[in-house]
């Protein structure tokens, strides 16, 4: 892999100059683990959005316990997290925290949560990645955006990566429409976890593929970079973050 198609560049080029394509509604942008499954049952998904079209950038940190409850670690608050488009599928309520990434080189990440995550991720390209990545970026914006463009994109990816159902369009568990763009990806190689000092297991799918509404998360680890559109928050028609938040904490009191 040449050193300028490295994950670890790539990260850092997005930290560095943080952008958002042009349009309506709401975008964010960045990179992460899409989602990666360990024996022990928990599954993990980071996002480091270094740009966001409603507020700040944000690092968000989804775990999924064994019994299948979510809870969001998030830098930020609900409403400017990834919780303002998935906090109506959380059974906790999400926690305020900080979110440290280190590249120990340039394929392998560590990801830690004060003392709750210490999360390595080893990456690496294969055919399948590197074909995929270089459609994404050839793709112009509308592509990406198209919803009929991407269902075929995502029936096929499934398959091609052999991570389960792919769906890169859809409806978020708060009500928002998404159209998601995975430009580059690469493939986890390996993967070590310790939660609350309990040792995960190795990588290993779910018996049964998790969702977050029509959003499915893979049964392998996959590594991106790209961006997301959403509809625009409508306080009528899409869960409020906030008070899904009060929700959580009320019944967790």
């Amino acid at each position: 892999m040449s050193a300028h198609n490295a994950p670890r560049v790539v990260a850092e080029d997005a930290e560095a100059a943080p952008s958002l394509p042009p349009g309506d509604g709401e975008w964010i942008s960045g990179y992460g683990v899409m989602g990666l499954s360990f024996a022990s049952g928990d599954y993990f998904a980071l996002r480091s959005m270094t740009a966001a079209s409603f507020g700040a950038g944000y690092r968000a940190l989804w775990h999924r316990g064994p019994e299948g409850d979510w809870t969001v670690y998030s830098t930020s608050d609900p409403e400017h997290s990834c919780e303002r488009y998935i906090g109506a599928a959380c059974s906790h309520p999400s926690v305020r925290a900080d979110i440290d990434l280190e590249w120990l080189d340039d394929q392998t990440l560590r990801v830690r949560v004060g003392d709750t995550l210490d999360w390595t991720v080893a990456l690496r390209h294969t055919l399948v990645t590197r074909m995929m990545t270089a459609m994404g970026r050839a793709m112009p914006l509308w592509m990406w955006t198209s919803s009929v463009i991407l269902a075929l994109m995502g029936r096929i990816a499934g398959p091609m990566l052999g991570v389960g159902k792919v769906r890169l369009a859809g409806d978020m568990p708060n009500g928002q429409r998404f159209a998601a763009a995975p430009v580059r990806i690469w493939a986890v190689e390996n993967s070590l976890a310790t939660l609350a000092g309990r040792d995960l297991g190795a990588p290993q799918p779910l018996r049964a593929q998790a969702r977050m509404g029509g959003f499915w998360l893979p049964q392998h680890g996959i590594f991106m970079r790209g961006f997301a559109h959403f509809d625009a928050f409508d306080p009528v028609r899409h869960i409020s973050a906030a008070e899904r938040q009060r929700e959580l904490l009320e019944a967790a009191a």
